[in-house]
């Protein structure tokens, strides 16, 4: 080995050690794993969503805009199923996607009742992948919905980031 690469690949080394703690270097390399198989979305996921904002003050608390739980069903590729909280319960209905070294997506529609006027919701999340080290990790689902007016389709739809984590069994 030239004398300079010795010298990155020695410098790399050692940034390697001063950044990953000495228990995951003696795990290996951390590395992610797709979990994702058919069948997978079908269960209990606690939901949360946020505002979408670039504005470095908002606080989560203002970012956040809701707590729900979502069932899921899911059979062939299909995933059926419904999102409750705050008053609001309605149903679910899309697909579900699998592909080789990239994971799994998730797509769902559904239109809810909110103080007397109907709004649909379209959801697209992947599910995150899993550290190879760290413990136990929930299964969760990362994505984007848009609620839009179906009465007015020229008003601006509202654009919100969620989260939903699989419940853990009591």
């Amino acid at each position: 080995m030239h004398t300079s690469w010795k010298k990155i690949a020695a410098s790399a080394a050692l940034a390697l050690a001063l950044i990953v703690p000495a228990a995951v270097l003696a795990q290996g390399i951390p590395t992610l794993t797709l979990n994702a198989q058919a069948g997978y979305f079908t269960g209990k996921w606690v939901y949360r969503s946020f505002s979408v904002s670039s504005n470095p003050k908002d606080n989560l608390a203002k970012l956040a805009l809701g707590l729900n739980e979502l069932v899921l069903t899911e059979a062939n590729g299909k995933v059926t199923g419904q999102r409750t909280g705050q008053g609001v319960t309605y149903d679910l209905a899309g697909n579900a996607l699998y592909a080789a070294k990239q994971g799994a997506t998730l797509r769902l529609h559904g239109t809810a009742t909110i103080s007397g006027k109907a709004y649909n919701y379209d959801y697209f999340g992947y599910l995150i992948p899993a550290w190879s080290v760290g413990g136990v990790q929930p299964d969760t689902i990362l994505g984007t919905v848009l609620r839009s007016d179906p009465a007015n389709p020229a008003n601006a739809p509202l654009i919100a980031s969620f989260s939903a984590t699989r419940e853990t069994p009591k």
